[in-house]
C-alpha cells in the first residue's frame, strides 16, 4: 500500500499540516500510522481527507463532520446523520442558486460592457443598460 508524508498529503490537498494534525485532535483522521516522529498517511486516509474537503468546501462546519464520521464509528444515530445531510444538501442548493443569479448578472455586464466597446468601435450608440437587466445569457 503507497503511504504518504504529512507534506505530501498537506500538498496535494493544499492544506497546512496543522490543518492535519487537527483533524487528527478532533478524530476526523484516526489511525494516522507513525515511523519514528512522522506520521504515514495511506490511501483510506486519503479518501477520508477527500471527503472531509468536499463537505468542508460546500459550508459543512466540523462539528458537523464529526457528527456525520461519529455514525461511521458508532452506528447509531442514523436519523440525525440523514437529517444533517438532508438540511446541508437544501443548504448547497440554495448557494448554487444564488451563484447562478449572481453568475447572470456577471454575464450581462459581461456582455454589456463588450457591446459599449463595439459601439464605440463602430461609432454608433452606446446600449442601454435596461435591455440587458432582465436579459439571460
Amino acid at each position: 500500500m503507497k503511504t504518504y508524508s504529512i507534506s505530501e498529503v498537506a500538498k496535494m490537498y493544499h492544506l497546512p499540516t496543522t490543518t492535519l494534525r487537527y483533524y487528527e485532535d478532533l478524530g476526523l483522521l484516526f489511525n494516522v500510522a507513525r515511523q519514528g516522529n512522522r506520521r504515514v498517511y495511506n490511501e483510506q486516509h486519503l479518501a477520508r481527507l477527500s471527503a472531509i474537503c468536499c463537505f468542508k468546501n460546500t459550508g459543512m462546519t466540523l462539528s458537523e463532520l464529526q457528527a456525520l464520521f461519529g455514525y461511521d464509528k458508532h452506528g447509531n444515530g442514523l436519523n440525525q446523520i440523514i437529517a444533517l445531510l438532508d438540511r446541508h444538501d437544501k443548504e448547497v442548493d440554495q448557494k448554487l442558486k444564488l451563484l447562478e443569479q449572481n453568475h447572470q448578472q456577471i454575464k450581462r455586464k459581461l456582455h454589456f460592457y463588450q457591446d459599449i466597446r463595439t459601439a464605440e468601435q463602430a461609432g454608433s450608440p452606446s446600449p442601454d443598460w435596461a435591455d440587458y437587466r432582465s436579459k439571460i445569457f
